[in-house]
C-alpha cells in the first residue's frame, strides 16, 4: 500500500507465510516425534468409568465442561464410559462399556453377509455394461427387466442395481407416476 515500500518484501512475506503450512504438513507427514510436537496428543479423561482428574487439570478441563461433552454424546452416567478422550483436534470421543453399547447386527447374527455398493447400470440412456457384469448380471437380464416395465434403455435418465437384484429406474420423463405406477419397482 505504501508506495515507498519495496515489492520484493510483500512478495517474500507472502511466500513464507504460504509456504510455512505447507512445509510443516510436509514434515509432520515424515516425523512422529515432530507430529507430537506441533499437534500433541490426545488425552484420555475417563478410563473404566473413572474421571482422570489429572488430566482435566493440564488441559484446564473442568467437571462441567466435562459433563457438557458427555451430555452431548448422550451419556448421562460417568460409569457407563470405558473411554473418553479429548483429541488434537479439540472433539471429544467415547467408547461405552460394552454392555451400555446398542446392540448392533453382528451381536446378535454373527458378521453376516458382506453388501456390495449399488452399481449404476444407466446413465443418460445408455448401458454401463462394465458395472452390470461386475454385479453379477447380463445385459439380457437387463433388458428382460426393462421390457417387464415396458421401458427401454432410451427412456431412462438414470438405472441403479443393488446385490440382492432390486432395480431402481429413473425416467426423463416420469410418464410411470402419471400412469400410477412406481418407477423404481423392483
Amino acid at each position: 500500500m505504501d508506495l515507498e515500500l519495496n515489492a520484493v518484501n510483500g512478495v517474500t512475506s507472502i511466500l513464507v507465510w504460504s509456504l510455512f503450512p505447507i512445509i510443516i504438513s510436509y514434515v509432520s507427514l515424515k516425523s512422529i516425534v515432530f507430529r507430537k510436537v506441533v499437534e500433541g496428543t490426545p488425552t484420555t479423561f475417563i478410563k473404566d468409568g473413572k474421571i482422570l482428574e489429572e488430566n482435566l487439570k493440564r488441559e484446564k478441563y473442568t467437571i462441567d465442561e466435562l459433563m457438557e461433552q458427555l451430555r452431548k454424546k448422550d451419556v448421562f452416567y460417568v460409569n457407563d464410559v470405558e473411554f473418553a478422550t479429548l483429541e488434537t483436534n479439540g472433539e471429544f470421543s467415547i467408547l461405552l462399556k460394552k454392555e451400555k453399547q446398542p446392540v448392533r447386527w453382528g451381536d446378535l447374527f454373527g458378521a453376516g453377509q458382506k453388501v456390495k455398493l449399488p452399481q449404476t447400470i444407466i446413465i443418460d440412456g445408455n448401458f454401463i455394461k462394465e458395472a452390470i457384469y461386475e454385479m453379477g448380471y447380463s445385459l439380457e437380464w437387463l433388458k428382460t427387466q426393462l421390457q417387464q416395465r415396458e421401458s427401454t434403455v432410451e427412456e431412462v435418465f438414470f438405472g441403479q442395481v443393488d446385490h440382492l437384484g432390486n432395480l431402481y429406474l429413473d425416467y426423463y420423463k416420469d410418464r410411470f407416476i402419471e400412469k400410477g405406477k412406481n418407477n423404481s419397482e423392483s
